[in-house]
């Protein structure tokens, strides 16, 4: 808008004639060529226009509002600091007010604060909903408040989230395309980015496609990345190292990782690392349970005083781990059911986890059917949720602890469960041949007549 369709939008609103504008301080015409935009008026002009109108100069001038804006960055910063405070219910409802009247680049840092709060508070589908509509945005030439890639590694990281592998890996590996034909590659967001695709592939149990992109990306991380993309990089390949079997490796690189994130990365991020690390410490032979427990300790904290549910459901499952590591399965059980309320609602993979924790904390407890039913309902709800790798092992620990137990059929339907989510088919047997009598060592069935 032209300053004269400004004085003209501003008159019309409240309901004014070109003569009431004008009365006192210009002719009735000259406010019209003004409207018109035959006329550029001098700055006092301006000044009583503006005072008349009930606006800032500025606004009139150049049709930015400095004092309303001033208040609208205001409030951003405040429902910013309510989501770093853990309250992301009160964040949720800021951005929202700001989303719902503002619009630019305002709107879109709004509507990226919403998203953030409905992650924290464990509405990833909500939180998805809004990260499409700014990268929609993005692709329309608007502003898109961080960043194409970024908001395109949020994505992929929440659908994994979500429980959706299968998505999370197609939109990975779709963005990982798009940032690379903008030329991106290399930069500090695309190594992120094929960080979290590399994670993804993990989560679903595409090992090799994830340990081949790992490789690629630390390679890259360590030519031109960031202590942060490094970070990443190392970060998701110890993951994969994991998978693999590659213990000592995968504390290696989660070790570096630490390392890399603990100078300059946001709380969160580094929470979540040790999260992570402690995980992969507990699954070494011997499990490295007083460091995990450390890790974990620091991690719950840090999360628990920014109230990220989702991330401390994934801290409190581990917590459980060293619980039971401890012998102490009622401690177990309360850290799993409480990650497990936490993450109720929203299916994920970690849902899978914690009830896993659960049953083992039940076993533990003597509660041995009860135990067995929460480890196969794990099981089948990582199967349901396209995670075969975890699926696997959660059937190989269910056939383990029934083979411990002395219960040798259902041990033999628990390797079934697991030979089924490995995707080995069954093939139609042979009819079984009679048993020759000398390999059973007795002697043939006679019968005789009367």
């Amino acid at each position: 808008m032209s300053l004269g369709a400004r004085v003209k939008a501003l008159r019309l609103e409240r309901g004014w004639s070109q003569t009431e504008l004008a009365r006192d301080i210009v002719s009735t015409s000259y406010v019209s060529l003004i409207e018109a935009g035959r006329r550029v008026p001098e700055r006092p002009v301006i000044e009583a226009l503006a005072q008349r109108l009930g606006c800032a100069v500025a606004y009139l001038e150049t049709g930015v509002d400095v004092a309303a804006a001033q208040e609208t960055e205001l409030r951003l910063r405040f429902a910013e600091l309510a989501l770093a405070n853990g309250d992301p219910a009160e964040a949720g409802e800021r951005f929202g007010e700001i989303a719902a009247t503002e619009s630019g680049a305002f709107r879109a840092r709004a509507v990226w604060g919403l998203a953030r709060s409905e992650e924290a508070g464990g509405d990833l589908e909500a939180a998805i909903a809004h990260l499409e509509s700014l990268i929609e945005g993005v692709r329309r030439g608007e502003d898109a408040g961080p960043g194409l890639t970024v908001l395109l590694m949020h994505q992929c990281r929440l659908y994994r989230e979500a429980g959706d592998l299968s998505r999370s890996v197609e939109m990975g590996e779709r963005a990982l395309k798009e940032v690379h034909d903008l030329g991106l590659a290399g930069t500090d967001e695309e190594v992120r980015l094929a960080s979290t695709l590399v994670a993804a592939h993990w989560e679903r149990g595409d090992l090799l496609t994830a340990r081949n992109l790992a490789e690629d990306v630390i390679a890259r991380a360590e030519q031109n990345g960031s202590r942060r993309a490094r970070g990443s990089a190392y970060w998701n390949a110890s993951l994969v190292c994991e998978a693999r079997g590659d213990l000592p490796r995968a504390v290696e690189l989660a070790g570096r990782a630490l390392a890399m994130f603990a100078e300059e990365v946001d709380e969160r991020s580094l929470a979540r690392l040790r999260t992570d690390c402690a995980w992969v410490l507990l699954r070494q032979d011997p499990p490295d349970v007083d460091r995990a427990e450390e890790l974990l300790t620091r991690s719950y904290q840090a999360l628990a005083a920014a109230n990220i549910g989702t991330d401390l459901a994934y801290c409190e499952t581990e917590l459980a781990r060293v619980d039971l590591h401890r012998a102490r399965p009622d401690q177990a059980a309360e850290h799993a059911l409480r990650a497990l309320s936490r993450l109720r609602g929203h299916d994920s993979a970690e849902q899978g986890r914690a009830r896993l924790v659960l049953g083992q904390a039940l076993l533990l407890k003597g509660m041995t059917d009860d135990g067995l039913r929460e480890c196969r309902r794990a099981a089948d709800h990582l199967r349901a949720l396209g995670a075969t790798r975890q699926a696997i092992g959660v059937w190989r620990e269910i056939a383990d602890t029934l083979v411990a137990l002395g219960r040798a059929d259902e041990a033999l339907a628990a390797y079934q469960g697991l030979a089924d989510c490995a995707g080995a088919l069954r093939v139609p047997q042979p009819q079984a041949a009679p048993v020759p009598a000398s390999a059973t060592g007795r002697d043939p069935v006679r019968t005789t007549t009367g």
